[in-house]
């Protein structure tokens, strides 16, 4: 034991470190960092933006130690906007779809809350089909491409429909493949002319 004391890691502040999380108190959890004892994180900094727990007891964290008097204390606070700042930068120069939940609509748009990021989408670009009463997209999840990254994730700009546009083109190239002779398909009527629908 007394081995195992003196190998036991030591802390400092300001320091990155990863752990493990191995339970929840009702103001804080308990990381096991490979100190001592368990460090401890706000349970706050463990939430989402709708004040759920976002992890499970088994997950691994990064985060800052802010204090090591009387036990170390741990904060995520810088370390989960830079994770997901670069996430979103690397979505947008790979062209991939990231998740975003759309907050309330504003000027000429609506925000979109992508992780714990704020990003915009500007009105034209929330559906392919042009949106007559803004609110029916509030508190909607969907999948967004990102179309602008600037000032290091301050200003994001986010368009839903170009990511159902890239569906549309994909499911039409799948269904051109399924058209042969005899096929039996499912589609929904666009419009009846005097010669046919």
């Amino acid at each position: 034991m007394f081995e195992a004391s003196v190998k036991a890691r030591q802390f400092n502040r300001g320091q990155m470190i990863e752990g493990t999380i191995v339970a929840f108190g009702p103001k804080v959890a308990f990381v096991n960092v490979g100190g001592k004892g368990e460090a401890e994180i706000d349970l706050a900094e463990l939430k989402d933006a709708d004040g759920d727990v976002e992890f499970s007891v088994g997950d691994r964290i990064q985060a800052v130690v802010v204090s090591t008097s009387g036990g170390i204390v741990l904060s995520r606070k810088g370390v989960r906007d830079a994770t997901t700042q670069r996430e979103l930068e690397d979505a947008f120069r790979a062209g991939i779809a990231v998740e975003g939940k759309v907050v309330k609509a504003v000027k000429g748009g609506y925000e979109v809350r992508i992780a714990r990021e704020r990003a915009f989408c500007p009105l034209s670009q929330i559906d392919i089909a042009r949106t007559t009463d803004p609110a029916v997209h509030e508190g909607q999840v969907y999948a967004f491409r990102i179309i602008e990254y600037k000032d290091r994730g301050k200003d994001v700009v986010v368009s839903r429909r170009k990511h159902l546009e890239e569906q549309q083109r994909a499911n039409a190239a799948d269904v051109r493949k399924s058209i042969t002779p005899g096929a039996v398909l499912t589609g929904r009527v666009a419009s009846v002319r005097d010669f046919g629908a």
